[in-house]
């Protein structure tokens, strides 16, 4: 009785195979169906866009801030902060006031400059003078050389304490007080000091950058990295801003994504570090390309296909992929205009393979 119901139930599957698929595929790689079996398997087509040039494909990105729109003001001595003139998202200009520091070490600083210069300037009057004598005959030449000499040694005296000075920092000076002022125009992305605090030597005291100039994150697998390179055009979704590739960094992250990086161009100033985006990467110029949706693709072999939608119902048809990402897929291969399977396209290939 058990052999009957075995038998039964392979009778079963004998006959409902042939009424879902209609007749054996005539070939191996054409599907045979119906309008109302499309309509059963939940069959939806798209057809294939003809590209002039490569598509530009979306990804996911982080907006960031290169080194070079950076600086950073810090303390050059140790001190004490008696005014902070700026916080976190002001825009200043080149030279605006950031911070006043106390140094008690400024004043000396200051005035054994302001003595190394005096002592210069008369060495140099010295020298100059005991040229004119010793070309009259006035004077020995020992006493000339010992002249010369000593004006050297007042302009490496004037070096070292210009260096001294400077080492404490560049900006507006009074007395045992410095003003340090901003190098570039920009916005004040961070501020640490504190009216009160007091400060060591390197410190960083306040971040400027130049928002105009940004850069682009974009974590891409190693597949999708191999279809990039540098020099490719970049735009930014829902914004004007639009760059070129600039890196790909060689080795992967902790994601295992290779992060390729882009300069960014924002002229409407909408784009802020550290914001996600979607950034578009133009493909090259590729003559029949098409686009179609990443959905569509399938494998057999280590070789994609495309179900191509005629007249009697789908043929799978091998493509070359030139690249993709999460949705979309640019290939070559077909005619444009060609319609392709996007939703049923597992039904499709279990049939196509005889799963």
């Amino acid at each position: 009785m058990a052999a009957g119901f075995l038998a039964a139930r392979i009778l079963v599957v004998t006959i409902l195979v042939p009424t879902l698929f209609a007749v054996p595929a005539v070939a191996a790689d054409v599907l045979p169906l119906s309008a109302a079996q499309k309509k059963n398997l939940g069959i939806a087509t798209a057809a294939a866009a003809a590209q002039t040039a490569g598509p530009a494909l979306t990804y996911p990105a982080r907006v960031t801030l290169p080194p070079a729109s950076v600086r950073v003001i810090a303390a050059a001595g140790a001190g004490l902060v008696t005014q902070l003139h700026v916080q976190a998202g002001d825009t200043v200009k080149r030279g605006a006031s950031l911070v006043t520091l106390s140094m008690p070490g400024l004043a000396d600083a200051q005035n054994a400059l302001t003595q190394a210069r005096l002592k210069s300037k008369l060495a140099a009057s010295n020298a100059a003078r005991d040229q004119k004598l010793f070309g009259e005959g006035l004077i020995a030449e020992s006493r000339l050389r010992a002249t010369q000499s000593e004006t050297q040694s007042a302009l490496a005296s004037l070096a070292a304490a210009q260096a001294a000075f400077s080492l404490l920092g560049t900006g507006k000076v009074s007395g045992s007080a410095i003003t340090l002022t901003a190098p570039i125009a920009g916005v004040v992305t961070e501020s640490v000091a504190e009216p009160g605090q007091r400060v060591d030597a390197g410190m960083a005291l306040v971040k400027v950058a130049d928002l105009s100039k940004l850069a682009l994150e974009i974590p891409l697998s190693p597949a999708q990295a191999r279809q990039v390179a540098v020099g490719q055009s970049v735009t930014v979704a829902d914004s004007s801003a639009s760059g070129r590739i600039t890196a790909l960094l060689p080795q992967l992250n902790a994601a295992q994504s290779v992060l390729v990086r882009a300069s960014l161009v924002d002229p409407q100033k909408l784009l802020r570090p550290g914001q996600s985006v979607q950034a578009a990467i133009a493909g090259a110029q590729s003559a029949g390309s098409l686009i179609v949706p990443a959905a569509a693709l399938v494998w057999k072999a280590a070789v994609p296909h495309v179900f191509v939608e005629t007249a009697q119902g789908f043929t799978a048809t091998p493509v070359q992929l030139v690249r993709q990402n999460a949705s979309q897929a640019e290939i070559t291969g077909l005619a444009a205009g060609s319609r392709v399977a996007i939703k049923g396209v597992a039904a499709l290939k279990a049939q196509w393979l005889g799963e």
